[in-house]
């Protein structure tokens, strides 16, 4: 059902340009380094990719707002090493939802900043090779924040890096008894996602 409502999604995006004028669509993919700050296993060693389609509107000659859709995959990872033997792995899959504000900054680069909400759609821990199930569940919708930049390698196709980290834990704690490494982030003590992104963007039709 997911991968479905996903694929009708996509094509929604993809085809609304062709009948409203004042709007843009197309594609994007990349891939992701990524980390769970509070799970005390710091680094981005967790690799993902992303996927998905966009719809912009455009509201100013400098400026415009972007409507996506994507898949992507967040998570952590440690390898062990001779001084630690210890291995960890999360994998956290989200269909993500962000809603972003872009300003033109010279003709080929633009800065964008905004939400997204992450609804999780699959999830997977293992501690040593061993499956592992976290006392503290996952919540089925979180929100973050992202920080990008964009520069245009020819006509409708562009780079993209974001930062991206969470503004809700990633974890839902109802009763207080924090697991040792949470951190206190803006507003409540947990887990958050903490990546980097570098994605290509293809815009089916140049912007006016």
């Amino acid at each position: 059902m997911k991968v479905r409502f996903f694929s009708l999604m996509v094509l929604f995006i993809c085809s609304f340009s062709a009948f409203t004028q004042p709007f843009n669509a197309g594609l994007l993919a990349g891939g992701i380094v990524s980390q769970v700050d509070g799970d005390t296993y710091d680094g981005y060693h967790k690799f993902g990719f992303l996927a998905g389609a966009f719809v912009s509107l455009r509201i100013s000659p400098h400026s415009s707002f972007q409507f996506e859709i994507e898949y992507i995959q967040k998570g952590s990872r440690r390898n062990g090493d001779s001084l630690s033997p210890e291995t960890f792995l999360m994998r956290l899959h989200y269909l993500e939802i962000p809603v972003l504000f872009q300003y033109n900054l010279a003709k080929k680069v633009s800065l964008e900043t905004g939400l997204a909400v992450d609804i999780s759609i699959g999830d997977y821990e293992e501690s040593y090779g061993l499956v592992v199930q976290n006392t503290v569940k996952l919540r089925p919708v979180t929100l973050g924040a992202i920080l990008g930049i964009n520069y245009e390698i020819i006509n409708q196709l562009r780079l993209n890096f974001r930062l991206g980290y969470s503004l809700i834990s990633i974890r839902d704690v109802k009763n207080g008894n924090y697991p040792p490494g949470y951190r206190h982030i803006l507003f409540e003590k947990g887990e958050y996602n903490n990546l980097m992104s570098l994605s290509l963007i293809f815009k089916f039709k140049n912007d006016e």
